[in-house]
């Protein structure tokens, strides 16, 4: 008997759960069980990022879309050590061509998956572009300012090999989603101080810009699904174990004092992600600067939603930013 009111009591508390989560929580079509999930704060132990980015590590990237080649390039980073850039690009170049340098998600600490490639081929494919994809080191062992500045020597390397490359040094491009939004915005502000090369657009895509973390998105957020509020904290305190080194706005970009003479941006938000309303502030910053900016305020979907690249809303969002790049550097 007593087993049976357990059952019954355990139960009752999943429907519960379930409605309540549905309530608090309701996701686009496509995510039927994500919101019931609520990761912890321990996932980003030291422990478990050495697991994960071993196995990130191991999987194999699948092959790129007819007419798309991948290319893998070695550069030396600011501390003369040795990084890899994924460079993809038509199989076929009838002229020089736009690039995109990209920094890959997961909260600086986790290595790139397999899926970020495959929107990087299909950004190329759509926009008309190169893309050429930045593996940073990642925190758990190279706090900041390490994935700063790999990503910008990543960058620094597409400059000053664009001729070799066939790129065109006027159109390149930084972007990033998450993580790789803040780089991407913080590579922005750096070569505004130093100008360094031209930077056409910026595409930030659900970006982490505030370590301050204050915002209400931040505080209604603590427990939504795949990414929240606890998991933000942990991951800021992991970055920025060495403090900020003197760059505080290439470490937290909201915190630059001015956002006049930044690069055009696309900018993409997530309704139940407690990074929402940074982005949206560092949008308002941007307009008010007089630097040209569009936001996506995306409604049903979460930090990370486009990890189920065959979802309609993955599908459609990914159609939306090769949208923006191809306007960016064709229009």
């Amino acid at each position: 008997m007593k087993k049976r009111y357990l059952l019954m009591a355990g139960v009752a508390a999943a429907f519960l759960w379930r409605r309540l989560r549905n309530k608090k929580y309701p996701l686009a079509e496509g995510y039927p069980l994500i919101n019931k999930f609520v990761m912890p704060k321990a996932l980003l132990s030291t422990h478990m990022l050495r697991i994960a980015n071993r196995r990130l590590a191991a999987m194999k990237l699948s092959a790129p879309p007819r007419g798309i080649k991948r290319l893998t390039k070695w550069i030396s980073t600011e501390q003369k050590e040795k990084i890899q850039i994924t460079i993809y690009r038509p199989e076929t170049l009838h002229r020089t061509l736009p690039c995109l340098v990209y920094f890959h998600g997961g909260g600086f600490c986790l290595e790139g998956a397999p899926y970020i490639h495959e929107y990087m081929a299909k950004y190329a494919q759509k926009a008309g572009c190169q893309v050429a994809f930045v593996h940073y080191r990642t925190s758990g062992e190279h706090p900041f300012p390490v994935p700063f500045t790999d990503c910008w020597s990543g960058l620094e390397y597409i400059w000053e090999n664009a001729s070799n490359l066939h790129i065109d040094p006027e159109r390149i491009a930084v972007g990033g989603d998450s993580a790789g939004g803040t780089l991407a915005a913080a590579c922005a502000l750096r070569n505004r101080a130093e100008a360094k090369g031209n930077l056409c657009f910026q595409m930030l895509i659900y970006p982490v810009l505030d370590a301050r973390m204050k915002t209400e998105s931040m505080k209604k957020c603590k427990d939504s699904p795949v990414w929240n509020a606890r998991l933000s904290e942990k991951m800021w305190k992991i970055y920025l174990k060495n403090g900020t080194c003197g760059w505080r706005s290439y470490a937290s970009p909201a915190l630059s004092k001015k956002f006049r003479g930044l690069p055009p941006a696309y900018i993409e938000v997530e309704q139940y992600d407690c990074l929402h309303d940074e982005g949206v502030n560092y949008w308002k910053a941007l307009k008010r600067a007089g630097v040209p900016a569009q936001l996506h305020d995306v409604k049903g979907t979460f930090h990370g939603f486009d990890v189920f690249t065959k979802t309609e809303i993955s599908k459609k969002m990914v159609d939306v930013r090769c949208r923006a790049l191809y306007r960016a550097f064709w229009e």
